[in-house]
């Protein structure tokens, strides 16, 4: 038995070992490609699902409103007249009053998925026929548009999506999310991207066609889907439309203050993956060669082989991480709390485990049941 176990982890960190080199290959392969920039940008509305105001709700707004793009609509919408949010877009139509910003407040609930609700009645009052969509905690640069509207060129192009960085620094809390991000998820998009047809879609961002959204019955075919937008750009991908992420990066800013937040959080985002990829899921055993390494030291102490094994998988982990982050995501952060990185990789081995039982999310204030198809109900 011992000996199988030690194989096995030996296994398990020479894999991990791989996947830390493949990541930084599949990040060169995906930033390496450019898209044609095109003599004609057609206009756009920004879709914002608002709920709440965090203290930097203004900042990452305005940072929207400060594109530098021909034509752009921003419809900011809200389900309560008393959400804070209102003060922050009030504010925004003030500061910004050559911006076409519309502030839209409905109730109507058009499923379990409330935020689908949302981008469902701002939708109606969209002028132009390339919807993006981007959560509240995102912050883009002037050139964003211009860089991910451009692929939308190719009339089999349907939705285009990009992937995101952390960047939080403090709270506590909401940095280690960001770490986690920028240390974990980030490099699974990038690999994805290069060994599998894209069929999905990341709330960071989602550029989409109208026509392409019609096919698939608008957003009321998200109505009850946690996965919102995994399955936007799934459901576009079985149309036939071509799905594309584009080398692009946009910085999100969590907001969680507490670890019973944190848990929930990750929990959510783990539990989503496993039902929407569960084969998949599975196969990210691969990316924990801290918690292999670290449990080869503790359990084979005396082995000299495991212990050079596993300095260079915690060597090769850090390395990688560190030209991932600096490189290719331009996440800054990252380098400044590096020694953390053995913290979050345990963290998101334990949320992996726990992902695998139970069928229940906390959502805000709100708890669901997702179902195996993806589709969630409310309880409680």
């Amino acid at each position: 038995m011992t000996f199988l176990l030690f194989w096995l982890l030996v296994g398990l960190q020479s894999l991990a070992c791989l996947y830390y080199l493949f990541t930084l290959y599949a990040a060169r392969r995906c930033f390496r490609a450019t898209a044609p920039q095109p003599a004609y940008y057609p206009p756009v509305t920004l879709l914002k699902p608002l709920k709440g105001a965090s203290a930097e709700l203004y900042d990452h707004l305005a940072s929207f409103c400060r594109l530098q793009y021909p034509t752009v609509q921003m419809l900011c919408g809200v389900r309560e007249p008393g959400d804070p949010a209102i003060a922050v877009v009030q504010r925004l139509q003030q500061d910004f009053p050559h911006r076409e910003i519309v502030l839209v407040v409905n109730p109507e609930v058009i499923g379990s998925n409330y935020k689908v609700s949302t981008l469902h009645n701002l939708s109606r009052l969209a002028k132009h026929d390339i919807l993006v969509i981007t959560d509240s905690d995102v912050v883009v640069e002037p050139d964003y548009l211009h860089r991910i509207i451009p692929p939308l060129a190719d009339a089999q192009t349907g939705l285009v999506t990009c992937p995101y960085r952390g960047g939080t620094r403090w709270p506590f809390f909401a940095m280690l999310e960001s770490l986690l991000i920028n240390t974990g998820f980030a490099s699974m998009i990038l690999v994805a991207s290069q060994v599998e047809k894209t069929t999905y879609a990341f709330g960071a961002t989602m550029a989409v066609k109208r026509q392409a959204l019609d096919k698939i019955g608008g957003f009321a075919a998200l109505a009850d889907y946690l996965a919102d937008d995994y399955y936007l750009g799934n459901l576009i991908a079985r149309t036939g439309d071509t799905v594309k992420i584009v080398p692009y990066v946009v910085e999100t800013h969590p907001g969680v203050t507490s670890f019973r937040e944190l848990l929930h959080h990750q929990l959510r985002w783990a539990r989503t993956q496993r039902l929407c990829r569960s084969g998949g899921y599975f196969g990210t055993l691969v990316i924990y060669g801290m918690v292999w390494a670290l449990a080869g030291l503790l359990l084979f102490p005396a082995s000299t082989a495991m212990w050079q094994l596993a300095l260079a998988t915690i060597g090769l982990r850090l390395y990688s991480t560190l030209v991932m982050s600096d490189v290719f995501l331009q996440a800054t952060m990252t380098r400044h709390v590096l020694w953390l990185v053995p913290l979050t990789d345990i963290l998101s081995f334990v949320i992996w485990c726990l992902s695998l039982r139970g069928d229940t999310v906390r959502w805000g204030e709100y708890q669901f049941r997702v179902g195996r198809d993806g589709k969630m109900t409310r309880v409680g």
